[in-house]
């Protein structure tokens, strides 16, 4: 088989599983009724926290489909990667 077919192939999949990932909703941010960004353990608040150099690079390589960003769980210490649908609201000015 031709290398370019099947890194092309590959590059298809990979995306393909991005989207899948997205549509399920995999690490996406979860509201509760107390907030709008709960911990996925206790389901408390969760605070924004500076991002590291890998999550940089997770941005990259999947090719910004997903906004992740980093939070803590001030509660049980609970600290990951989250993201959340773009919102657009009116545009109507």
């Amino acid at each position: 088989m031709d290398i370019f077919f099947l890194i092309f192939i590959s590059i298809i999949v990979y995306v393909i599983c991005l989207f899948f990932i997205k549509k399920m909703g995999w690490g996406k941010k979860k509201i509760c009724t107390n907030c709008n960004n709960c911990c996925p353990d206790c389901y408390s608040a969760l605070n924004r926290v500076e991002r590291k150099k890998i999550d940089h690079l997770i941005h990259h390589i999947t090719f910004r489909i997903f906004d992740v960003r980093r939070y803590i769980c001030t509660q049980c210490g609970w600290e990951g990667l989250r993201w959340e649908e773009k919102f657009y609201g009116n545009s109507n000015n």
